[in-house]
């Protein structure tokens, strides 16, 4: 899939990551840094983050987009997600993960949901319109507010009735959470 992304969007629009430890984070500095960093994959956090369990210990990839790295081809720049994770040596069967990460105060979080909703869809599309996962492919989606204290706050962020028509309709798994777990090379929880 790395080779893929790099060659849709460019290797310098992209920053690839790698970690095969049981636990490590996903981080979103934009916001407090005021963007002198930005996302990163670390072992051990420096603020809230989105924490990935991976028990078995697997080799997977975090693709982290730089600033205007999903563009059309009329040169539009669409609204992109932090990241997509996926296994180093991934097949057309293993999972894709994209990370959506607000790093807002807990008492705005609401006003983000439609939003990073929307984000994950138009992101996903672009992903099968370009051939880089294959049209009929379900993939997982995590939406993250890192500074909300919960672990999980999914209900708050997706009602029953719509999280059946992001699976049914746009063939997304979608979770708001602050911690996921990678079940093996097929699930995550």
């Amino acid at each position: 899939m790395r080779n893929k992304l790099n060659a849709n969007f460019g290797e310098v629009k992209l920053v690839h990551t790698i970690k095969d430890k049981k636990e490590f984070y996903v981080v979103d500095f934009t916001e407090r840094t005021k963007s002198a960093r930005s996302v990163e994959v670390l072992e051990t956090p420096d603020i809230d983050p989105l924490t990935i369990n991976n028990p078995d210990k697997l080799s997977i990839t975090t693709s982290i987009f730089k600033p205007q790295s999903l563009v059309h081809e009329n040169n539009k720049e669409i609204k992109q997600c932090e990241c997509v994770m996926y296994l180093t040596t991934n097949t057309s069967s293993t999972w894709v993960l994209f990370i959506e990460i607000k790093d807002c105060k807990p008492s705005n979080a609401s006003v983000y949901h439609k939003d990073v909703k929307e984000k994950i869809i138009t992101n996903v599309g672009f992903f099968r319109e370009k051939g880089i996962i294959p049209s009929d492919k379900k993939v997982y989606a995590v939406v993250s507010f890192p500074r909300k204290g919960k672990t999980n706050f999914h209900n708050h962020l997706i009602k029953s009735p719509e999280q059946k028509h992001f699976r049914d309709l746009h063939k997304i798994m979608i979770k708001g959470t602050n911690e996921i777990t990678i079940k093996n090379d097929r699930t995550i929880l």
